[in-house]
Formats: C-alpha cells, sequence, structure tokens
C-alpha cells in the first residue's frame, strides 16, 4: 500500500471514529437531567435508594438533601438558613455529606444552574407544624401551606422543568393525627397538579408500625425505607416516559394567587377594643410595653423537640403602652425558649415576672417562623404575636 493510501485510509478511519464520538457524546448530553431534593427522610436509605435507581436507568441526577428543610428553606423569597442536622449533595462527578452548612441552596439557584428536565422535591413533614399554627386561623395555615408550594411549582414551571413531588410517607398517627396528614397530602396535591406535576402518594404504600414515642414516629427503617424508595421508582419510571413526549408550557396561569389584600381576619386583629381613644397598631410597627406574665408555654422533655431551636409562646398582661400605640390590655409573646436544645433565660421567667419589652410582629423575622413553635395556650385568634425586636 503507497504511502499516499495509508493516509487516506488513516484520515478516513479518524474521521470515522470523531464521528462516532461526537454522537455519544450527544447522546450523552441528551440524557434526562432531574434535580432532586429532599429532607431528612431522604438522607438515609430512601434517598440513596431512589438516587441510586435514577443514575443506573441513564438519568444526569443532581441531588440536594437538607435535614429539616421545608419551602422556607429552598425559596429565595424567604432569608437563607442554615442546616444543622445533616447535608447531602451528590453530582454526576461529586459526592458530598456534611454535619452543618452554612446556607441551604435556593431552588431557583439550584434550577438556573443545572437546567434539569424534572424537579423531583420530596417534602411535606416540616410543614405539619405550619399547618397546624395555633398563631393564625386554620383557614390561613391552609392558605400558607398552599403558596409555598405554589410558589416551588412556578419557580420551577416558568424556567421549562416539570416538578414531581413524593409526598410524606404515613407518620405514627400519636404523633401526626390521621386527619392531618390527609389534610396536608391533599393541599399538595391540589396545587401540584394545576401546574400538571406528578404526585406520588406515599401514605397509599407506607404504613409506620414502629412504637412511638420510642421512635420519633417520623423516620422509618432502613428496610422500610427502601421499600418505600422502590415504590416511588416504579411511578417514576412511569412518569418519565409520560413527561418525554410533552412540553411544559411556558406561559402559566398561578395555581394560587399571590395576596394582594389583607385577609379580613388578619384586619380583626387591629382593631380597638373599647372607644376608639386609642389608634391601632400599624402592622410592623414596633411597640414598647411593660408587661406582667400571666401564662407560658413550656417543654419540659428536651428530647420531643424536633429542632434544635424552638419558640415558646407566653401571654403577658399590658401594664403600660409606653408609646401609646397598642390598643389592647394583653398580648401574646414569641420567645426563644431552647437553642441548640438547651432552655434559655426566657424559658426560666416565672409567671408574675413584670419586664419592659420592644416587641414587633412575628412575620418580620421569617428565619424565626422556620423555628419549632411551642404553644400550649388557649387558642386566642384575636392577641397577634409579637416577638422581641432583634435590632
Amino acid at each position: 500500500m503507497t504511502l499516499r493510501a495509508r493516509f487516506l485510509l488513516l484520515t478516513t478511519v479518524f474521521a470515522f471514529a470523531a464521528l462516532i464520538f461526537s454522537d455519544a457524546f450527544a447522546k450523552a448530553d441528551d440524557k434526562p437531567r432531574v434535580l432532586y431534593l429532599g429532607d431528612s427522610l431522604s438522607i438515609g436509605s430512601f434517598g440513596q435508594t431512589f438516587d441510586g435507581w435514577m443514575r443506573r436507568t441513564g438519568l444526569e441526577v443532581h441531588t440536594v438533601v437538607a435535614g429539616g428543610a421545608s419551602p422556607y428553606y429552598w425559596l429565595k423569597a424567604y432569608q437563607t438558613l442554615p442546616c444543622t442536622i445533616g447535608f447531602w449533595e451528590k453530582s454526576p462527578t461529586s459526592e458530598r455529606r456534611l454535619g452543618y452548612v452554612r446556607a441551604v441552596p435556593k431552588l431557583e439557584d439550584l434550577v438556573k444552574e443545572h437546567s434539569p428536565d424534572v424537579v423531583v422535591v420530596q417534602t411535606g413533614i416540616n410543614l405539619y407544624a405550619t399547618l397546624r399554627s395555633r398563631r393564625r386561623p386554620a383557614e390561613e395555615n391552609r392558605e400558607e401551606v398552599r403558596s409555598l408550594i405554589d410558589q416551588m411549582c412556578f419557580s420551577i414551571s416558568k424556567q421549562g422543568a416539570h416538578s414531581y413531588w413524593i409526598l410524606p410517607p404515613h407518620s405514627h398517627e400519636s404523633r401526626y393525627p390521621a386527619t392531618l396528614q390527609k389534610e396536608l397530602a391533599k393541599l399538595m396535591e391540589s396545587v401540584v397538579t394545576q401546574y400538571k406535576g406528578g404526585v406520588f402518594e406515599s401514605q397509599e404504600y407506607t404504613q409506620f408500625v414502629d412504637p412511638y414515642p420510642a421512635t420519633d414516629g417520623i423516620h422509618y427503617g432502613p428496610e422500610e425505607a427502601r421499600q418505600w424508595a422502590e415504590k416511588v421508582s416504579t411511578d417514576f419510571s412511569r412518569y418519565m416516559k409520560i413527561t418525554s413526549t410533552k412540553e411544559v408550557e411556558r406561559s402559566l396561569v398561578r395555581a394560587v394567587p399571590l395576596r394582594t389584600t389583607t385577609p379580613q381576619s388578619v384586619t380583626s386583629l387591629f382593631k380597638t377594643k373599647s372607644s376608639g381613644d386609642s389608634k391601632p397598631t400599624a402592622k410592623g410597627e414596633a411597640v414598647e410595653l411593660r408587661l406582667r406574665l400571666v401564662e407560658k408555654s413550656e417543654i419540659s422533655n428536651l428530647s420531643e423537640l424536633e429542632y434544635s431551636n424552638a419558640l415558646g409562646v407566653y401571654e403577658y398582661e399590658v401594664l403600660e403602652d409606653i408609646k401609646g400605640n397598642y390598643n389592647k390590655d394583653r398580648i401574646r409573646v414569641a420567645h426563644g425558649i431552647v437553642f441548640q436544645r438547651k432552655h434559655t433565660s426566657s424559658a426560666r421567667r416565672g409567671i408574675g415576672t413584670e419586664i419592659a419589652l420592644t416587641l414587633v410582629p412575628l412575620s418580620k423575622y421569617k428565619n424565626l417562623q422556620t423555628w419549632q413553635t411551642v404553644d400550649n395556650l388557649r387558642p386566642n385568634f384575636e392577641l397577634p404575636l409579637y416577638t422581641p425586636r432583634l435590632d
């Protein structure tokens, strides 16, 4: 064979090889991309099983799991929060597990960075406290949950991605009543389906049978968690076959309209109590009061806490309105009574104690709303909930 012939042959071989490799890389780039977000239920066997299944089936997966996380953590509309009870992140090329991270990454940033075709969201356990909060009427609690799920669905959809939601598994009913569990699942599903997202109703396939309070009533053992993950994997496989044949609608109508006016039930909190000789407190305005403690929420067993930090709701009699802008004779205040699983000085404050405080509505500090709230007081939605001003 002449030198020229050998050169032509090698050129043809290299060209053919380049074609094969370029086609292979193109196919690799075409792999469906999945962003998987989870809370503490995804840190152990459930998350490992589901994450491993997705990767083995050829999906390109980026997993971000933060213990204790809820939409308050994931959404940019709320303050960046740390994770203190376990963080796991895994990409196609790296993996890290940490006990603490200073800032849980935000959903909007993750979607923009990884451009997923589908965002899988395993969440809900940490929304039970929001749904049964005593700080608001029940309908406002439901509206808050709807809004949180809506904001996440909207953020995902507007980037052209689908969403697939793994709803909470069955919890021990002494920890969370069955009616509460079903109510949350129904709320979440009603919003997600309006965005044409996928929903796995975990309660239909799980049953928490371990004793409570010997266990926390929430987290499944390794074998039960793997069985749950296998059921989710089977359903997600079906969902991926469906989503691969359709486009996400870019023009969206929000499933839950953003609230533009103050609900009547909230407005009523700021009405005058008698003849109207003192003006109502403006929403968000600080008050300076001299108070006497008349009732307090307490927690004696710190092991019962779900998180490291907790607020306790106290009720005070108003002895003096220093600024003249608070029009009720009682007020409820959320104090930090547990920090890093230790009682604070506020927790030791005795009934009858007199104290002067500068207070602002609790809603001013979004990060405090993610703390566990201990509220053993009788329901009274006529009293707004304040907290000591931090600045």
